[in-house]
């Protein structure tokens, strides 16, 4: 989900310009679903405003690559009391 370039040195060899390193690193595979509900609520009745659920790895990286259309969610929820 970035790319970086690098530069080193040890004091008497260095990488720079065309020696630099290029890193990139990409979003891990789907791990979790991270729910945002815009406020206020009101228990019993259906969400209201924009709300959203967005796939995450296991690092937090927004995972694009996932669709919903091809891997069905059920969103439930269980009230303890």
């Amino acid at each position: 989900v970035e790319s970086a370039v690098l530069a080193a040195t040890d004091g008497s060899l260095s990488a720079a310009g065309s020696d630099r390193l290029s890193v990139s690193v990409s979003a891990g595979s789907f791990s979790k679903l991270i729910v945002s509900l815009t406020s206020p609520q009101t228990s019993g009745t259906a969400f209201s405003g924009t709300n959203s659920l967005t796939a995450q790895d296991a690092y937090g990286n927004v995972v694009t690559g996932f669709d919903a259309s091809t891997n069905n969610i059920t969103v439930s929820t269980s009230l303890t009391g």
